[in-house]
C-alpha cells in the first residue's frame, strides 16, 4: 500500500548518479539502501543484464547492499535441506562371509570353498574337510552373527581342544544353531569342558553329538550339570569316549533330574560297577527319555539287575540297547522278570552277550506271559538258539505277527561256552608266545610307521591265525580305532590292552560274586 516518488531535482543535476528512491510505507519514507529486502520464493528478483545466475545465487548468501540474506536462513548459518547427501550404509552381512574371509587372511589359512558356498543355507555338512583348529576359529567367528545356519556338522576335522573351544565360544553368542556335530575331533579335556559349559547356557541346541573325542571322567561333572539345567536338549551322543565308573556316578543323578532329553547314547565307553548302577537308577527316576544306548560297556549282571528294577517303574523308555555288556543267563533271567510287567518298551537289543539259550528262553517266556507287552523288536544278535526256543518264537509270532526277533541261528542244545572279549583273546595269544605288544604290532606294521590301516590289522590277525570270528575282528578294530580316523596306532593298541585287562578283572569279580550267591542259595535250601 506504499507510494513510490522520485526526486526530480537530484536526477537532473548528475545523470551518472542513480537517483535515490523514496518509498513511502504507512506514511513514512526510507531509502532503498536503508530498507531490508525480503525475497519471496517464486518471485523474480530484478537484476542487471550482465549479472549471471551463479552470481545471483551467491548473492543470496552474502550480506551486501544489493541483495540481503533470506529471512529464514538468517537465524543460523547451517541448516537442513532436501539437497543434503545421506551417508551410504553397508548392508548387514547375515552370513558372515566378509568376516570369514578377513579371519582366514589374518590366520593365513585357505578359506573352505564349500563353507563359502553354503553360508546362506540352513544346513552345512563340513565333515572330513580337514579344517583344523585355525579353520575352526575362522568359521566360529563368522558364525557368531550368522542367522542362516541351523544345522552344523564339523565331524572328523581335527579341531583339537583349541578348535572345540572356539566353536563353544561361538555358541555362547549364536542363537540359531540347533543341531551340532563335532564328533571325532579329539577335543580332549579342555574342549570337552568348553562344550559341556556351553550346554549349560545355550538353550537353542536340541541335538548335540560329541562322540569319539577322548572325553574323560573329568568332564562328566560339567556334562551332568548341563543335563540338570538344560531342558531344551533332545539328543546327546557321548559314545566312543573314555567315560568310566566315576562318570556314571556323576551322570546318573543328572539323568534322573533331566526333563527334556529324548535320546542318550553312552555306548562304547567303560561304564561298570557302581557307575553302571547309578546310570540305571537315573533311568528309574527319569520320565522323558525314549531311547537309551548302553551297548559295549561293562554293566554285567549287577548293572542289568539295576536296569531291570528301572524297567519295572519307568513308563517312557521305548528303546534300550544293552548289547555286549557281559550279561550272562542269570542276568537275562533278572531282566525277564521286568519284561513280565513292563508294557511300554518297544525295542530291546541284548545281542553279543553270553546269555546262552537259557537266557533267550527266559526272555521269550516273559513276553508270552505279558499280554500287555509293547515289544516290537527283539535282538539276540550272534546268540544261537535251540529248536525248542525256535518253536516258542513261532508260537509267539502267531499271536503277535508284528514282532521281529533276530538271533544267531539254531545251535546245539548244550550250553555254549561264552566267547571272550576279542582284545583279551589277542592279549592271551601274545602272552602265550612270549611276545611283547610292540613285537606283535611290528609284525603287522610292515612300513614301521607305528600306524596301520584296518585292512592291514585284519590281515595281520588272520595271518597269525588268532581264533577270532570275522565279526569279532570288526568289533576289535572299531574299539581300537575310537577316533574313526581310519588308522590304528600303537598307542591305541596299548590303551585297548589296558582296558581289556581291567575288564578281565571285573569279570573275575562278577564270577566270584555269582558263585558266592549260588552257595548262599544252596545253603539256605539245605
Amino acid at each position: 500500500g506504499g507510494v513510490v516518488t522520485f526526486d526530480s531535482d537530484n536526477m537532473s543535476q548528475d545523470p551518472s548518479i542513480d537517483p535515490p528512491v523514496s518509498i513511502a510505507v504507512n506514511d513514512s519514507e526510507q531509502t532503498a539502501d536503508e530498507l531490508p529486502v525480503t525475497i519471496n520464493e517464486g518471485e523474480d528478483e530484478p537484476h542487471d543484464e550482465d549479472t549471471s545466475a551463479e552470481d545471483e545465487l551467491d548473492g543470496l548468501h552474502e550480506d551486501s547492499g544489493r541483495v540481503a540474506k533470506p529471512a529464514v536462513a538468517a537465524e543460523e548459518d547451517g541448516y537442513d535441506t532436501d539437497l543434503e547427501i545421506e551417508e551410504e550404509k553397508e548392508d548387514f552381512d547375515a552370513s558372515g562371509r566378509k568376516v570369514y574371509l578377513e579371519q582366514c587372511e589374518a590366520l593365513r589359512i585357505v578359506p573352505v570353498s564349500f563353507f563359502l558356498r553354503n553360508m546362506q543355507q540352513q544346513e552345512i555338512d563340513l565333515k572330513h574337510h580337514g579344517i583344523g583348529p585355525k579353520g575352526a576359529k575362522a568359521i566360529a567367528v563368522a558364525l557368531v552373527s550368522n542367522t542362516n545356519v541351523l544345522q552344523l556338522n564339523l565331524s572328523d576335522n581335527g579341531l583339537d581342544s583349541d578348535g572345540g573351544i572356539a566353536v563353544a565360544n561361538m555358541l555362547k553368542e549364536n542363537c540359531y544353531i540347533s543341531h551340532l556335530d563335532v564328533s571325532f575331533n579329539k577335543l580332549g579335556l579342555r574342549g570337552g569342558l568348553a562344550m559341556a559349559e556351553t550346554l549349560q547356557t545355550n538353550m537353542n541346541i536340541t541335538h548335540c553329538t560329541l562322540s569319539g573325542n577322548g572325553l574323560s571322567d573329568k568332564t562328566a561333572e560339567q556334562f551332568a550339570e548341563g543335563l540338570k539345567v538344560n531342558y531344551k536338549l533332545r539328543e546327546l551322543d557321548l559314545s566312543h569316549n573314555k567315560l568310566s565308573e566315576p562318570a556314571g556316578t556323576a551322570l546318573g543323578p543328572a539323568i534322573a533330574e533331566n526333563e527334556g532329553l529324548h535320546r542318550l547314547d553312552l555306548s562304547w565307553n567303560h561304564f561298570r560297577g557302581r557307575g553302571a548302577i547309578d546310570i540305571a537308577m537315573g533311568l528309574k527316576a527319569n520320565q522323558v527319555l525314549k531311547t537309551l544306548n548302553l551297548s559295549y560297556n561293562g554293566f554285567g549282571n549287577s548293572g542289568v539287575l539295576a536296569i531291570a528294577d528301572a524297567l519295572k517303574i519307568n513308563s517312557t523308555l521305548l528303546e534300550l540297547d544293552i548289547s555286549n555288556n557281559r550279561i550272562t543267563a542269570e542276568g537275562a533271567a533278572l531282566l525277564a522278570k521286568a519284561l513280565e510287567v513292563n508294557d511300554t518298551l518297544k525295542v530291546l537289543r541284548i545281542g553279543r552277550n553270553p546269555i546262552t539259550t537259557a537266557g533267550v528262553s527266559a526272555i521269550i517266556a516273559a513276553l508270552v506271559k505279558n499280554g500287555n507287552s509293547s515289544i516290537e523288536e527283539l535282538s539276540f544278535t550272534d546268540i544261537t538258539i535251540s529248536e525248542d526256543i525256535a518253536k516258542m518264537i513261532e508260537e509267539l509270532k502267531q499271536t503277535r505277527p508284528e514282532l521281529r526277533i533276530t538271533h544267531g541261528g539254531l545251535g546245539a542244545v548244550t550250553k555254549a561256552k561264552p566267547r571272550q572279549d576279542p582284545m583279551i583273546v589277542l592279549k592271551q595269544y601274545i602272552e602265550d608266545r612270549n611276545l611283547r605288544l610292540v613285537d606283535f604290532f611290528n609284525q603287522v606294521d610292515k612300513d614301521k610307521s607305528l600306524s596301520v590301516s584296518p585292512e592291514e590289522f585284519r590281515k595281520g590277525l588272520q595271518n597269525a591265525k588268532i581264533p577270532l570270528k570275522d565279526w569279532e575282528i570288526t568289533q576289535l578294530i572299531a574299539r581300537l580305532d575310537a577316533n574313526d580316523d581310519g588308522e590304528i596306532d600303537f598307542s591305541e593298541l596299548v590303551e585297548g590292552a589296558q582296558n581289556a585287562k581291567e575288564d578281565l578283572r571285573e569279570q573275575k569279580r562278577q564270577e566270584d560274586r555269582s558263585a558266592s550267591a549260588r552257595q548262599s542259595v544252596l545253603a539256605g535250601q539245605a
